[in-house]
């Protein structure tokens, strides 16, 4: 996940860079024509070089690729190093262009000018614009964060904590064992044989352990109930050799290793932005619409079958486990839903369910008030389904891993559904099927699996499958 944020600072701060100096390039020419403080000759053409520049940043952009684990805290040595390699690309574009054309036209004090003050500029943003991008990202997407052992005992520990604030981590405290009672520098949470207690007590999404602080048992027994608490686990050691596991490896400069068995590209706020674009997109028009006249036909059904509320909203679960109010067409009669009632499945035949409500469920038109959620920002057009508080308590007392759906924001229809899995849960297994697809979707989420989502979504409303009731 760390990884993911990583890359997507990068991505960020490269798109920054190359519109900033092929923008300034715009400016810098306009201003060249309109001065004339350096007269270009009649045949300059300023739109092959500004192509030229908008190609050179592209390739000097991917020199940030060899410093992604140390983009956000470049020094000024540092960051006059990586401003160097990226100007030597760019200046070769320009007068490697300048070269292939034969072109006499073009004023060599003019494009060595803006080399000049395009070095200033990539300087500049290269020092402190990644820190600005971190902060200004990452502060509504923050981590909490336990830490499993006291950081001051670790070496390079707290530096790494250090360096993860930037992208978000924030430290809640430690456990500790029972044998140390005052960690330095870090509030003490509460002791390891109580790690139920505590994650219940202070919600976090992360738990960081060093491997070498607890025996083999106490050690699987933390990973198992951070699992089921909804916690990304990530495993610490100071590794001398590369490890050959599936792992993702970050990497300091103190020389502390973390590693980690997940995959979220969602935690790329590139790839989170590109979704959101998405599900505006799609949201936007349906809301516009679709939803009024379907409500407007969903009321007067209403009224004729079963008068009440047209919408009903019930509490569901979202990304990070936040609570939120579901919005879905009412289905079912009004003396159906209680307290009680609602925690009850709705099953094939249900008389709970009037006529044209059927229709609604089967052809998974009741969902259509969810674009609301989704332009509110709680859902997502595709996402893991959001299920019951009450159910979701219980499913994931059920399956391993089942809260690590909580990782993205729940979706009007899901990698799941659209594979077959969908409707009432009657057993176990079907339910270890949905987490297994859901899961899935959140380590391999792409925006073309988010499009055949939606495809295979839209051929199931068309042609209802078995398991739609």
């Amino acid at each position: 996940m760390l990884r993911n944020r990583l890359d997507g600072l990068v991505s960020l701060h490269g798109i920054w860079v190359t519109i900033m100096t092929t923008a300034g390039f715009y400016v810098y020419t306009m201003g060249t024509l309109a001065t004339e403080w350096i007269r270009l000759a009649p045949g300059f053409n300023r739109n092959l070089y500004f192509l030229a520049v908008f190609i050179g940043m592209l390739l000097a952009a991917r020199v940030y690729l060899g410093w992604i684990d140390r983009l956000a805290r470049l020094g000024w040595m540092d960051s006059l190093y990586v401003t160097a390699q990226m100007v030597a690309r760019l200046a070769l574009v320009l007068f490697g262009t300048a070269f292939v054309i034969k072109d006499v036209a073009v004023s060599r004090m003019f494009l060595g000018v803006f080399l000049i003050l395009a070095s200033a500029g990539m300087w500049l943003s290269n020092r402190y614009l990644p820190r600005v991008i971190a902060k200004f990202v990452f502060k509504s997407h923050s981590i909490p964060t336990i830490i499993v052992g006291s950081p001051a005992e670790t070496p390079g520990f707290e530096g790494w904590l250090a360096e993860q604030a930037k992208l978000g981590v924030d430290v809640l405290g430690c456990v500790t064992t029972r044998r140390e009672y005052s960690p330095r520098g870090v509030r003490l949470l509460g002791y390891v044989e109580d790690i139920e207690n505590v994650l219940a007590n202070f919600p976090a999404s992360q738990i960081v352990l060093p491997l070498f602080y607890l025996d083999a048992a106490d050690t699987k027994h933390v990973m198992a109930v951070a699992r089921d608490a909804g916690c990304r686990v990530r495993l610490v050691e100071n590794f001398d050799e590369g490890v050959k596991r599936p792992f993702t490896v970050d990497r300091s400069d103190s020389g502390l290793s973390v590693i980690s068995d997940d995959n979220e590209p969602l935690e790329n706020p590139v790839n989170r932005g590109i979704k959101r674009v998405f599900d505006v997109a799609v949201a936007l028009p349906v809301v516009l619409f679709v939803l009024p006249p379907l409500t407007l036909l969903v009321a007067l059904m209403q009224k004729i079958q079963s008068p009440g509320p047209v919408f009903f909203r019930q509490l569901r679960y979202g990304e990070g486990r936040r609570t939120f109010l579901i919005f879905k067409f009412r289905t079912m009669h009004l003396a159906a839903q209680n307290a009680e009632q609602e925690k009850v499945q709705a099953s094939r035949g249900d008389s709970r369910v009037f006529a044209f409500g059927r229709f609604l469920r089967k052809a998974s038109l009741d969902e259509m008030p969810q674009f609301l959620n989704v332009l509110f920002g709680e859902m997502s057009v595709a996402g893991p389904r959001p299920h019951l508080v009450q159910h979701d308590d219980e499913f994931a007392r059920l399956v391993a891993d089942y809260r690590m759906r909580h990782f993205v924001k729940p979706g009007i229809t899901g990698w799941a559904q659209c594979n077959g899995y969908r409707g009432e849960i009657t057993h176990v297994g079907l339910l270890l099927k949905r987490a297994q697809h859901d899961i899935a979707y959140v380590r391999s989420w792409t925006p073309i699996l988010d499009i055949l989502i939606v495809l295979r979504t839209a051929r199931q409303v068309l042609f209802p499958p078995k398991s739609a009731y």
